[in-house]
This record gives structure tokens, sequence and C-alpha cells, in this order.
């Protein structure tokens, strides 16, 4: 085995190596002309992003493009300037954007040597045109990917008032939230009716999924985030294992213009308490950003208290455009009282709240980059992350442990093949182990499970007419399972070495049918849509407790379209989306003596599916409101197994699938008026299919129900902040103001009214 990973590693490099070497002889070729007349003189764009009232404005996002791919990026300064150096001649395209505001996109022919001079005016627009990573590896513009994406940008989650980025999910399209009812209680999230762990989640571009791609959402806090990607549908041609249903990225804050900080304090109810400070800035090229927090709750009842520390650093080097140097740390620690469910009892089954038991987690990222811009048409960029996750949890009936570890070492590079075409192509390998108290050996000693991935990816970003993108995909992953030793106490027999190779194709299109028109109610129409596959590997149980050494991955097959209008200058956006996602292959668990653990067995049999449609409305009429809205209708369903008409019990054919609601929508309104801002929002779920909270569906091997309706909610929230002189903000808010009892899981009680309040400082002030 350790020969035939050498000689795939070696494989690999070669891979890497051919491309990037013929590529980068294409861009030469391809650019020897334009070399010679520049006679290597670098030119600069620099200006000026003002508002419709003619008045600088700083911390403006300033992208610059290259015909389709995202160059470099800027926030303004406090005059409201940003600047481009170190440029090769050629056709340039710039647009800003700042939440509510954007520019429309400016060209600008640069001749070599030239330093130009261009100036921005914002206009009021509900159209954010956002540089996205999470839907292409080099980045693109949002309105040019096919592919449904979603941003939540620090503007949005300031104005939410939000403490966790899950808050900010339940607003989106197709995305569903369910949590335990409390700080730290277990939180999953659903994307177009995929399973919790069909979702890749990254920090910064660091995969942190656990080994088979749970995680849970409770512990990530909105101190330090930039803004939130979320990319649905499968993306797996970019990215591999468990992107079966979307990808959620969070973007750190980074450094940029002179050096700022803030900190904020606040309290409230169930004796919450809130602290964070951070700071950024850009200095001789040398970029830095650091946010740390902590976040404390007495709880709702007994052994209900949690505590949540968090750290993000970035830090950056570049003195020229042409290199880049990257360092990214995400760092958590979260201690949670596991007191169960105490609310709906449906089998009466409950005995008292669990006053013993704890969890406990530390969860760590990190990442260093490098990029290389060899010519103005390719940069070649080298990534490698690390991300270790432990937990422990302490209960009555004895202690266990969780220990994940994934470590990834990437390298892509990014061709500008002409300005209506770029290509990206790269290699990843990607090791994941976990270890857990009951994956043991024929000794009961928990012992290592690691796997590797070998994977290979490209992808063309292509216009051939004007307004009209194409973009294809395809990565090939060779999954690598160790063996498993026997268990004779369970009953699983040695499982020897396995190897698996799934090939993930992808295809989106983005279509301006209409441009906009500034003296017609009706703006421009875009078409967009997106087809392609996802697969997730099997987790540590799916292969400790099974006698299936063909186990394969699940598979997703999915399809979008979808029609996004804009009106009245483009300060209405309405979009529609209709998406249909089967699932094949699916895990289940089958026999179930919990005395004689050789009667389960894993095997690649359900099926599920999830259809439904997705729209969404952002209005913006004057520049001091800001409303968005979303439904989404979803059909989702049990399939029959692989092979039978029937379903592994205790589920039936044609049943929604569990926490996924038929209805959901949301809303959210901001007003402001010189220095005060009044913030409603409000999500809306109809009822779920859920089970019996104690027992699960272990209560219907004891001859009892143990699948429930559980009813839909109304969360309804109401905030304000008020900007004091000298940098000092203060900002209240009243969650659930209408008090509604509910559970978002079954018998986990949500937090009734409740509120919170404080201060934040920043130096400079703005």
């Amino acid at each position: 085995m350790k020969t035939t990973s050498r000689r795939t590693a070696l494989f690999a490099l070669l891979f890497s190596a051919v491309c990037f070497f013929s590529e980068f002889a294409l861009a030469q070729s391809s650019t020897t002309t334009q070399t010679r007349v520049a006679g290597h003189s670098r030119a600069t764009i620099q200006g000026k992003v003002f508002d419709p009232e003619g008045r600088v404005v700083s911390r403006v996002r300033v992208n610059l493009l290259s015909g389709l791919t995202p160059i470099e990026d800027r926030d303004t300064d406090a005059d409201g300037q940003y600047r481009f150096e170190g440029l090769l001649g050629g056709t340039y395209t710039l647009v800003a954007n700042l939440s509510g505001f954007s520019t429309l996109s400016t060209d600008v022919l640069l001749q070599a040597g030239e330093d130009r001079s261009v100036d921005l005016h914002l206009q009021i627009s509900a159209v954010e045109e956002h540089v996205v990573v999470s839907a292409s590896p080099g980045g693109a513009l949002a309105t040019q990917v096919g592919s449904s994406v979603s941003v939540v940008t620090r503007q949005d989650i300031e104005d939410q008032g939000a403490q966790n980025v899950y808050e900010v999910l339940r607003e989106l399209p197709g995305v569903e939230v369910s949590q335990t009812g409390r700080h730290g209680g277990a939180t999953s999230v659903f994307i177009r009716g995929g399973n919790s762990n069909y979702n890749l989640v990254m920090i910064d571009g660091i995969e942190v999924n656990q080994f088979g791609g749970d995680f849970d959402f409770a512990s990530l806090g909105v101190d330090g985030v930039d803004h939130v990607e979320v990319a649905r549908g499968p993306q797996s041609a970019l990215y591999g294992s468990n992107a079966v249903a979307g990808v959620i990225n969070i973007v750190s804050q980074r450094g940029e213009g002179p050096p700022h900080f803030t900190f904020l304090a606040e309290g409230g109810s169930f004796t919450t308490r809130r602290f964070a400070g951070g700071g950024s800035g850009l200095t001789h090229g040398f970029s830095w950003a650091f946010n740390f927090s902590r976040l404390d709750s007495g709880g709702v009842v007994q052994n209900d208290n949690y505590r949540n520390q968090s750290a993000y650093v970035s830090l950056g080097y570049s003195r020229t455009p042409k290199r880049e140097f990257m360092f990214h740390f995400f760092g958590n620690a979260n201690d949670a009282g596991a007191p169960g469910p105490y609310g709906s009892d449906p089998d009466h089954l409950f005995f008292g709240l669990d006053t013993v038991s704890r969890d406990k987690q530390n969860l760590f990222a990190y990442q260093a980059s490098y990029s290389e811009q060899f010519t103005s048409r390719l940069r070649q960029v080298f990534t490698l992350s690390v991300a270790p996750d432990r937990s422990f949890f302490h209960s009555a009936f004895g202690d266990s442990f969780l220990k994940n570890l994934r470590v990834v070492a990437a390298t892509h590079g990014e061709l500008m093949v002409s300005p209506k075409d770029s290509f990206i192509y790269g290699f990843e390998y990607n090791h994941e182990q976990i270890q857990d108290t009951f994956i043991t050996n024929a000794n009961a000693n928990p012992f290592v499970l690691p796997r590797a991935t070998y994977a290979y990816f490209a992808e063309n970003r292509w216009s051939p007419v004007k307004h009209f993108i194409l973009t294809t995909g395809l990565r090939v992953d060779d999954i690598r399972t160790d063996a498993l030793p026997a268990d004779p106490s369970s009953g699983r027999p040695f499982l020897p070495q396995a190897s698996v190779a799934k090939v993930n194709p992808r295809i989106t299109t983005a279509y301006i049918l209409r441009e906009s028109s500034t003296t017609d109610w009706l703006g421009a129409t875009r078409l967009h849509g997106s087809f392609g596959t996802g697969i997730r590997a099997p987790n540590g149980f799916d292969l400790a407790f099974t006698n299936n050494p063909g186990l394969k991955p699940e598979k997703s097959i999915s399809f979008d379209a979808g029609v996004e209008q804009r009106f009245l200058n483009d300060r209405a956006v309405f979009d529609v989306t209709y998406f249909y996602n089967r699932y094949k292959d699916q895990i289940v668990v089958l026999g179930g003596n919990l005395r004689n653990l050789s009667t389960f067995t894993s095997a690649n049999l359900a099926n599920s599916r999830g259809l439904g449609l997705e729209t969404s409305l952002r209005l913006r009429p004057v520049r001091s409101v800001d409303l968005s809205a979303q439904y989404t209708w979803l059909d989702s369903s049990i399939l029959a197994l692989d092979g039978s008409t029937l379903v592994n019990s205790p589920f039936q054919v044609g049943q929604p699938l569990l926490r996924r609601p038929r209805e959901s929508a949301s809303y959210n309104v901001t007003w402001r008026r010189q220095r005060l801002m009044i913030n409603t929002n409000a999500f809306i779920r109809g009822a779920v299919f859920d089970v019996e909270p104690n027992d699960g569906t272990f209560a219907c091997s004891l001859g009892l129900p143990c699948l429930f309706r559980n009813k839909g909610y109304v969360l309804a929230n109401i905030g304000f902040s008020y900007d004091l002189p000298r940098g000092l903000e203060i900002y209240g808010r009243l969650n659930n103001f209408l008090n509604q009892k509910y559970e978002e899981a079954l018998g986990f009680p949500a937090l009734h009214l409740n509120f919170l309040t404080g201060v934040k400082f920043q130096i400079p002030s703005r």
C-alpha cells in the first residue's frame, strides 16, 4: 500500500507539473508580444469611490477583474481612495460594492506604464456584486456563476444583532436550521432536503468537517467574520467528498487600510454575557487582522450553562501583486451542559433532567498559502491546511472521546486563456482520520482509522458571446481507506484496505437575456442553471460496525434552473429557482440487536429525493430602507431501498425527511435615519416530521410510537443601534418578541422572549 501511495503521489506531482508547465508555456507564448511592448513597465489604476450625494465612502470593496478572472480587491481608505499597482497593459474591469449600493461594471483600457485615475460612483441598488470563492476555486462574480449562491455580509450580521453563524443562515432560501433549543445545543443545517452531513463547511477555505461529513454549527460565532457564502447544489466537482448538497464558507475579516480596532460588550437574559475585541490594518505590504471573543450563558434549566471562546487571526505579506503569502488561524473551545430533552414527551419516557452530562470541544484550523503571478495570464496557488477537532463527553454512564484530524495539501493554477476564457486545474491530497471510544480493535482499544484522497480537478469558464457564461468542471477522487482490524467482541471481521474512484462532473450557465434600462421599470433578466453530482464518503461508524468491505460513498445527482429579474433601476431584484436532488447509495444499518453488534451491517441501499422552489426578493426603494424576503417550498420523500418496495424500519415509502419542513420563509427589514438603525426580522417554519426525543427510533423496537409531527412556529426579532460621538455605539435587541413556545427539535424547547443589550467602541471612529 505504501508503495502504491508513493506512486500515486509521484504521479500527482508529475500531473501538476505537466499541467503547470504546459499552461505556463501557453501563457508565455501568448504574452511575449505584450511583454516586449510593455518593456516590463507596470501600470496603476487608482481613484475614489463616491456615494449618490457625491461624498467619498470608506471601506467599500473594489474588485479588479481581467476578463472573467478576479485579480485583486481593495477596501477604500478613510478618504475613499483605492489603488491597484504593478499592472501590465490590458483591459480591466472595476466593480465597487457596499451593502445596499453598487456600481455598474467599469471597463478600463490600460496602456503599459500608464497611471490611470478612475472614480467610481455608487448608486442605490438591491443587486450586490460579490466575488465568491465557494462556487469557483479562483473566485468569480456571483452574477457570472450559474450556481445558486447567497452571501451574508458583515453589515447584514451587525444589523440583525446575530451572535452565531446559524442565526444568519436561517434567512437564506433553501436552508433549514435545526437546534436543540439553547446556547450550545447541537445545531444542524439542511440544504435543499439533503442530510446535515451533506454540506462541506469551510473557514477561510479550510475544510473543518468531521470524518464522514458531520459538523455542529453551535460553536461558530460571528465575531471576526467578514461574510458567509452559501453555494446551494452539489459542489463535489470542485471540493470532492461532503459537498453533496452545498458548501458553506465562513470568511474572516482581513487586514486593510490604516490600523483600526473594535471592542464590544453585551449582556442579556439567562445571564448571557459576550465580550469581543479585534483589529486590522495594512502597513508596508504586511496585512494583519485578529479577533478574540467569549460567550457565556447560564442556561434555562440545571446543567444548561455554556461557554464559548473563539479566535481568528489572519496574516499576509505582499510587496508586489505578483506574489502573496497568507496565514489563517481559527480556534474554538466550548463547554456545554447536556440536560437532555425536557419539553415534549409523547411516549412519557422522561425521567428527569440529566444533571451530569457535559460536552467539551476544541476545534482548530490552520492554513498557510502562497500564490505567484508568473505572467499576466497565469497564477499558481499552493495551500496547506490542518484542522484538528477533539471532543470529550462526560456522562453518568461513562466518559467518551472523539478525535478528528484533517490535513489538506493542494495546488491549483488559474490561467486566463483569453479575455473570454479562463481555465483552472489542480491537485489535492486530503488526509483525514478518526479515533473514537466506540471504534475498537480485538483488545477493546480505540484505534486510529485513516483515509486518504488523491484528487485531480479542472474547471473552465467560457463566454463565447456577450452576457453568456458557460462553466464546466470535472474532479476525479481516488478514496483510500486503511484496513480495519478484526473485533470479535462486536462481530466485526478483518476488513482489508479499500479503494474507490469517483468522478464528479458539473456544468453551470448564466445568461443575461435582457439588459438593464434606466428608463424602463423592468430591468435586466438573468437566467441561471446548473447540473452536477456529489459524494459523501462513509463515516467512522458506517465502517466500524459492518462486515461489508464494498461499502461505497453516498452520492447525489442534482440540477436547478432559475430566473433573476431586476426592477426599478436595480432597486429591486426577484429570483425564483426550481431544484431537484436525487440521493442514491445512502448508507443504512441493517440488523439491530444491541447485545450482539455482529447483527449490524452497513449497506448502500437507501434512496431519497428533495425537489422544490426557492424564491427571494431584495428591495432597496430608498437609501434608508433595505428589505429582503425568501420563501422555500420543499417536497422531500423517502424512497424504497434498492431491489425492494420497502424502506428500513420504522419509516415508510413517501414519508418526508426528518426535520425538513415543506414550507419555510423569512424576512429582514432595516431602516436607517442618521445615527439610528432599527431592524426587524423573522423566520417562519412549517410543521416537520420528527423522532421521539428520548430514545429516537429505538422507541419503535419497544412497541412505542417513535415518529411524530412537530408543529411550525414563527421566530420574530427586533433591535436597534445608535451611533454616539467618538466611535461609541449602543444597541439592544428583543429575540422571540412574540414569546412563541416552540421546539425546533422535538423535546428541546427554544428560548422564550429574551433580550440583549450592549455597547461597541471603534478606534478610530468612522
